[in-house]
């Protein structure tokens, strides 16, 4: 059971409620709570905190909830100075548990996650709670593209955004990734949270309770209104690494929840190990059609890098699904160290 979840093991056990056909919270008395999980984030936290400020208005209190994770460059100090309320992870260096901790000490409904690289646009906050309205309990917002980021951060933009942005339509999906996503309190409270055990602390944290919730028969709303700003960091290096990061434990995290597109792959992971190479390929074909779609041409240009980056993601996949096969023929919990710590 996570760390961040203690309190929440206390509840008697009970049904998951339906909250899809539940009655719309009533404004007038809404507290909405905005988790902020952040380590070394100075140049951003007070941006971030800002425009989360922004968006309030007329019956609705927010209460936002900045969780350092062990932060050595004054991040605490200046989200306070924003207006947070900041609480500090000791010993840090878990994002899915600094996530668990801040929903844990929330009192809102419903909770959103937000990265600290990630501002929010006007209307994002309405757009989530209006989809709250209409019954949606899980509600993940888009992820655009800020003006002035370089080359290389806006590649790393396109390599990972290429199914949230706000030119995609509305409507159910099979997954919503964690730097913009709502959720009812009562929803959150049910599931085991985020997994805080490594390597999926740091990448695929959420897919575990995300199936849950769908296992469950609740589905997971897309509403490209709510969008916010994603502040990719430069540097090609960066670029790799992250998308090798991100596939690490792509393979055992699909497989074992099936929140994913095309899940049936997911089960055949010796597969998806043996094609991983040809994959890449077949992957970048993808993201640029889906950029094109959208009517996003820069992406063709920079389509070397974002083979190269398909390439590191193939590795990472290779190499973390082959450890947690590895793993489980041992016949012990299905974990593995990663290797880019």
């Amino acid at each position: 059971m996570p760390t961040g979840l203690r309190m929440m093991t206390t509840l008697p056990p009970r049904a998951a409620p339906d909250l899809r056909s539940s009655d719309p919270i009533p404004v007038e008395s809404r507290r909405v709570s905005v988790v902020i999980p952040a380590r070394n984030e100075v140049p951003s936290i007070w941006e971030t905190v800002r425009t989360v400020r922004a968006q309030a208005r007329p019956g609705v209190e927010l209460e936002i909830l900045v969780v350092d994770d062990g932060s050595d460059d004054g991040t605490p100090e200046v989200a306070r100075a924003a207006g947070a309320r900041v609480i500090l992870m000791s010993p840090g260096g878990n994002p899915a548990a600094a996530r668990n901790r801040g929903a844990a000490e929330s009192t809102g409904d419903p909770i959103i996650f937000l990265d600290a690289d990630c501002t929010p646009a006007p209307g994002w906050l309405a757009a989530l709670l209006a989809a709250h309205d209409r019954g949606e309990g899980i509600v993940g917002g888009s992820l655009d593209l800020p003006p002035g980021l370089p080359a290389s951060a806006r590649c790393d933009y396109y390599c990972g955004w290429y199914l949230v942005h706000s030119g995609r339509p509305a409507g159910t999906v099979a997954h919503i990734p964690p730097p913009n996503l709502s959720v009812r309190r009562e929803l959150f409270l049910q599931t085991s949270g985020f997994t805080e055990r490594q390597p999926f602390a740091y990448t695929n944290e959420e897919r575990i309770w995300e199936g849950e919730l769908q296992r469950a028969g609740h589905r997971l709303y897309f509403e490209p209104r709510a969008r916010v700003y994603h502040h990719n960091r430069p540097g090609f290096r960066n670029l790799l690494k992250r998308n090798y990061r991100w596939a690490y434990t792509a393979i055992p995290a699909k497989a074992e929840t099936g929140a994913a597109r095309l899940a049936w792959l997911y089960r055949r992971p010796r597969l998806l190990i043996a094609a991983s190479a040809p994959l890449a390929l077949v992957h970048t074909v993808f993201i640029l059609g889906c950029w094109a779609r959208a009517g996003a041409l820069e992406p063709l240009w920079m389509s070397p890098a974002i083979l190269a980056s398909r390439v590191s993601y193939a590795a990472g996949m290779a190499v973390g699904g082959w450890r947690w096969l590895a793993a489980r023929r041992g016949g012990g919990p299905a974990s593995f160290a990663p290797r880019w710590q």
